[in-house]
């Protein structure tokens, strides 16, 4: 069977129109991920009893499970139990209301949550210990040290990783399709079903996770240039 590159446009032209929702959706989780992330990482890197055992275990646990669990898991658990919950709050909206891609989010959430505390804990170790009591021995609170020395040095360093994480909860996005989410990969295999070229419409999908890797790969670097450039200027 030839490819049609008419029906590959085709399909390009339909599951562009969904490329707002699924960066809204990786956009979301990643946001979510950094602060939940940053905290978890704070309280690891300053070893807070119980809380820093406790997310370090937390953390592993969740490390070996799948998205596409994380997901299902949610969907399932939100299914049986968020009309009880409604009911017990007095809220009028029932499942059958519910907006499946807050589900979405929230198992990307926390594929976010782990991969952005990981990251901010490699960060931090990057930074010297003599910085750490220097800022001790000036009489800065640890809150100062966070703001003055710990995190205008972590985020430069983090910012790379920052971007890959940002594509791996696009492409992680695609998952969506199995709680009912149109995004840009549902949209094009919606438009396949129609005349079954599915090699087409996954041929567009992959050109649209491309370019926008690609734009969110030049954003970082400019975004990190102009970072570096500040802290040398700082620096001086």
């Amino acid at each position: 069977m030839s490819f049609d590159f008419s029906t590959m446009i085709n399909s390009l032209k339909i599951a562009s129109h969904y490329i707002g929702t699924t960066l809204f959706m990786a956009g979301s989780s990643l946001v979510i991920g950094i602060f939940f992330g940053l905290l978890i990482a704070l309280a690891r890197q300053y070893k807070i009893k119980v809380i820093a055992p406790f997310f370090q275990v937390f953390i592993t646990l969740l490390k070996g499970i799948p998205i596409v669990l994380i997901i299902l898991a949610s969907y399932l658990i939100a299914s049986k139990k968020f009309d009880d919950l409604a009911e017990a709050m007095h809220w009028s909206v029932r499942f059958k209301d519910f907006n499946m891609i807050w589900i979405a989010i929230f198992a990307l959430s926390i594929l976010s949550i782990i991969n952005s505390s990981e990251i901010f804990r490699g960060a931090f170790s990057s930074i010297k210990k003599g910085q750490f009591d220097a800022a001790k021995s000036l009489g800065m609170t640890n809150f100062q040290t966070i703001r003055r020395v710990l995190l205008p040095q972590a985020f430069p360093v983090s910012v790379p990783m920052f971007s890959n994480l940002l594509i791996t909860l696009i492409k992680a996005s695609a998952l969506a399709s199995m709680v009912s989410v149109v995004d840009v990969f549902a949209a094009a295999k919606i438009s396949a079903q129609q005349n079954y070229r599915f090699l087409e419409a996954y041929v567009a999908v992959a050109i649209i996770y491309w370019v926008i890797s690609i734009i969110i790969e030049k954003c970082a670097q400019l975004f990190e240039q102009r970072m570096n450039r500040k802290l040398r200027r700082a620096s001086l």
